[in-house]
């Protein structure tokens, strides 16, 4: 419970002058991994496969020490200033990762009505595995609808 209470406190701490509303549940660990939403990019994003809207890209650290997996990406949503990116799951076997993300309404939201427009929506996960094997196979969708189909090691796409 203490570990729960310290976390939430940790969840409103400000990425990057972003505030991180604990408004739902953000997977910080999975199956002997640990997963880090950042509602930014760390560095450059250049997807080769996607929509102009909706896009991922992956990069591999796997001689890491963990071993790690980081996918940027964008999602293309409301008004960035009343909307957050959101990591609804992040589930872990040996044969795939998958991350589901989404975007939310930010109820913090003090300024006027949110325009009606749609803007995209920076991410970044971090996911380092400390206590399991690298999968074979990584996933990203954006709500339903998968943005990104990859072979780890190979990096071949098998959808998106």
């Amino acid at each position: 419970m203490r570990r729960r209470a310290l976390l939430a406190v940790a969840a409103t701490v400000p990425l990057a002058g972003c505030p991180t509303p604990p408004w739902s549940e953000i997977p910080e660990a999975v199956d002997g991994a640990e997963v880090t939403l950042r509602r930014e990019h760390a560095g450059g994003f250049d997807p080769e496969v996607g929509s102009p809207r909706d896009a991922a890209e992956l990069h591999r650290a796997l001689q890491a020490d963990p071993p790690r997996l980081v996918v940027r990406g964008r999602l293309l949503d409301g008004a960035r200033e009343c909307y957050r990116v959101t990591l609804l799951e992040a589930d872990l076997t040996p044969a795939r990762l998958l991350l589901r993300l989404t975007t939310e309404d930010d109820p913090d939201w003090e300024g006027e009505a949110c325009p009606d427009v749609g803007e995209a929506h920076p991410y970044e996960v971090d996911v380092a595995f400390v206590d399991a094997p690298v999968p074979d196979r990584i996933i990203v969708r954006h709500g339903d609808e998968t943005v990104f189909d990859r072979t780890v090691l190979d990096g071949t796409a098998t959808n998106g």
